[in-house]
């Protein structure tokens, strides 16, 4: 994610450690992909098969890592930020 907004120079951070609350909210995004993988490679594999369900619910929190992180910013950007929407600032890129 850019420092600033190429087209009107806004700048993301709006405090400093603005986003670091977005870490929290990556949490809550990883617990809720290991609940669902947890309880979904429980249900195909059964209790017999432990090894293949520790692999089934940490590889998408592997492969989703960076993606979280992202989204998470994004997301606390959307809800926590006192940036409103302003339609003319984008006409001039």
């Amino acid at each position: 994610m850019n420092k600033k907004f190429a087209c009107c120079n806004l700048n993301y951070e709006i405090e400093p450690g603005f986003f670091i609350g977005a870490m929290y909210v990556s949490y809550v995004f990883i617990v809720a992909e290991l609940v669902n993988a947890g309880i979904l490679a429980f249900m195909i594999f059964g209790e017999e098969e432990q090894w293949a369900i520790i692999a089934t619910t940490i590889s998408p929190v592997i492969l989703l890592f960076t993606f979280n992180y992202r989204y998470a910013r994004t997301l606390l950007l959307h809800i926590l930020s006192p940036i409103k929407y302003d339609e003319s600032a984008g006409r001039n890129c």
